[in-house]
């Protein structure tokens, strides 16, 4: 009876732990996707894998690598798609990196699209151009906030299905 109780009580862990982590898909202080897949980790670990197939968990990795890297690879994407040269992307990662620290929240994207902003404006000096790549940066970011939320609501439907209807 206590075991039922204990893995009743770490599963309801886990599901508060996953739902931490959708919410930071969003919100950029919790790094969401990473949370989520660490969480399905612990758990496995903490039952054995009994309740979650090694499959199942395999499956769960490969989604978290793929959307949780998203943030790195879509803002880049969309960049090179409204056309900013390399160096203009190095001066993007360069903003994200020092806005993610001078503001918090919204730091990482401002200052994405401020270095490419300036990277473009510097390479073509033609402010409609650099702004028109600043903003295919931020669509990007966009697009990748929603892939994560997505995969992240994957995992955890993948999970809640192994674990309540298939262990």
């Amino acid at each position: 009876m206590l075991g039922v109780a204990l893995e009743s009580i770490t599963f309801g862990l886990a599901v508060a732990g996953l739902v931490v982590g959708l919410v930071g898909t969003i919100i950029p202080l919790v790094p969401g996707t990473l949370l989520v897949w660490l969480v399905v980790l612990l758990y496995g670990l903490a039952t054995g894998f009994s309740s979650i197939s090694m499959t199942a968990f395999v499956v769960i990795t490969l989604i978290a690598l793929v959307t949780g890297t998203a943030d790195i690879w879509m803002p880049l994407l969309g960049s090179r798609k409204t056309g900013a040269g390399g160096r203009s992307m190095v001066y993007g990662v360069i903003g994200a990196i020092v806005g993610t620290f001078a503001l918090p929240l919204l730091g990482t994207i401002i200052g994405y699209a401020l270095g490419i902003l300036l990277g473009e404006f510097q390479t073509h000096r033609d402010w409609n151009l650099a702004f028109k790549s600043s903003l295919g940066g931020i669509a990007g970011w966009g697009l990748a906030t929603a892939v994560q939320l997505g995969g992240a609501l994957l995992i955890l439907i993948i999970f809640v299905v192994q674990v309540l209807f298939l262990a």
